[in-house]
């Protein structure tokens, strides 16, 4: 399998289009603590969805990741290159971070395996991703969006570094409920 980057026993490869990568996927997101955080509970995932998801991230160019520890998958990451418009944030917001001709990278990243949330290997896969990101792709800044009330994933985010840039009000329909999203980023610098 393509390993793209690894750390101890924690490590990243790419998600492979096979019944064993769908279908883990499709465990996570029919989970309950991770959909309420990812598209929430009203979005039903089928064997099908995930391979549609999946189709329309490989034409989008989105990179998708299996974080696995022990060489077992327990989580999910995605990267790819952004701007403004794609991001869906306002322009002006977007500028006064990121400028002109700059690399910027968007990721997402989940631990889908419950009983190992609250272990530090959220924080250890992300270390992971954003080292990748920063040296192997030449990334001048990196941004996540989490939600305002993910606080567990904001926390994480910012021991590996991610600064508060804005907040994006009624950014994100999730169960009938518009939620705010927190754009969070690292620069380059953080990384040297």
């Amino acid at each position: 399998m393509g390993i793209i980057v690894q750390k101890g026993n924690v490590s990243i490869r790419e998600m492979e289009p096979t019944k064993q990568d769908f279908s883990i996927f499709l465990k996570w997101m029919t989970d309950p603590e991770t959909m309420k955080f990812w598209d929430g509970m009203s979005i039903h995932f089928t064997y099908e969805t995930v391979i549609k998801k999946y189709q329309e991230h490989q034409e989008e160019q989105v990179e998708q990741c299996i974080i696995e520890y022990d060489g077992a998958p327990i989580g999910y990451c995605q990267y790819c290159l952004l701007n403004a418009a794609y991001f869906e944030v306002p322009a002006d917001e977007y500028a006064r971070f990121v400028s002109d001709g700059e690399l910027v990278y968007g990721i997402d990243i989940f631990i889908g395996e419950v009983h190992l949330r609250n272990r530090g290997i959220g924080t250890q896969s992300l270390s992971l991703l954003v080292s990748f990101l920063l040296k192997e792709k030449g990334a001048d800044v990196i941004l996540i969006d989490p939600k305002i009330h993910n606080t567990r994933a904001i926390r994480c985010y910012h021991k590996c570094g991610f600064e508060d840039y804005f907040i994006v009000p009624r950014r994100e329909l999730q169960d009938g409920i518009y939620h705010d999203s927190l754009i969070m980023g690292i620069r380059k610098e953080y990384g040297n």
